[in-house]
């Protein structure tokens, strides 16, 4: 059955809303060096639904710009390539994320918020510890339970046995999702990125972010993200009946190099995020 089901729910992926063609285009566009707000711009603004969601996240309380950006090439000038393309992907994930996920008992919105917020934090932690590249950590956190949207809507009749699992054998959740389904929900979800055509640093952090260890050449990414997660749910942002059921890694701080004052900073700073009109 488990074999079955997994093939039967990779068959479904399509099903999902694409990313706009021109979203891929801007990935593009974005990490090319030789590229210019003009370039970006001209191709944005093709797609009028996307630039306008962009626009209006710009110009959220979040960025607190004091007057109005009205065109896609003062917000790269103001935010630049890689802000921007984080902004293609959030607004480009709007309607893929915002959504009821039953299974999970999230109410419409609590997912996007849960992913914001996940994103954000994990955007911090990049900028604490100087990784590399702050907004791939975005997307990552933006992007890391996309897989629950797919067994929410084709493995539903079986959660009651997930939740049971969880609750008699003193197990975490993604590892009951296993012992039921055969799979996880980050297995899922990376399935989707790959679908999706997104770098294997986001497949990866994906498929691991409640198992870091076990990452192979993102390590540091995944480590990002899964304390993102654990954070974002230790501040209620967007919790289900899973997300007090994982297992944290406790080596996580000491390879992320940060303290518990660090995790402490992190919530104050997500419960104002949180407050901003990004969110809804």
């Amino acid at each position: 059955m488990s074999d079955n089901l997994l093939n039967y729910i990779l068959n479904k992926i399509r099903d999902l809303p694409p990313l706009p063609e021109s979203t891929h285009k801007i990935l593009q566009i974005a990490g090319n060096n030789a590229s210019s707000a003009k370039d970006l711009a001209k191709v944005l603004e093709k797609d009028l639904s996307l630039t306008t969601k962009v626009l209006k996240l710009v110009n959220s309380s979040f960025y607190g710009f004091s007057r109005e950006i009205s065109t896609i090439s003062q917000a790269v000038v103001y935010l630049g390539f890689n802000t921007i393309k984080s902004l293609v992907l959030t607004a480009s994930s709007y309607d893929t994320l915002n959504k009821d996920v039953v299974s999970y008992e999230l109410e419409k919105g609590m997912l996007w918020k849960h992913s914001i917020a996940c994103a954000s934090c994990s955007r911090l932690i990049a900028k604490e510890i100087k990784y590399s590249d702050p907004e791939e950590a975005y997307i990552a956190g933006l992007i890391h339970d996309i897989g629950k949207l797919m067994i929410d809507q084709y493995a539903n009749n079986l959660f009651k046995l997930i939740l049971e699992k969880v609750t008699t054998d003193a197990i975490s959740f993604d590892k009951a999702e296993k012992e039921v389904l055969g799979f996880d929900h980050p297995e899922i979800g990376s399935k989707i990125a790959q679908k999706w055509n997104f770098p294997l640093s986001l497949v990866e952090s994906i498929s691991y972010h409640h198992q870091p260890e076990n990452a192979t050449n993102h390590k540091e990414l995944t480590y990002i993200v899964h304390l993102a997660n654990t954070i974002t749910a230790m501040a209620g942002i967007g919790i289900g009946n899973d997300s007090l059921q994982y297992n944290f890694q406790p080596n996580t701080l000491d390879i992320l190099q940060l303290k518990e004052e660090n995790v402490q900073n992190y919530i104050i700073q997500l419960s104002e995020i949180i407050n901003k009109d990004i969110v809804s």
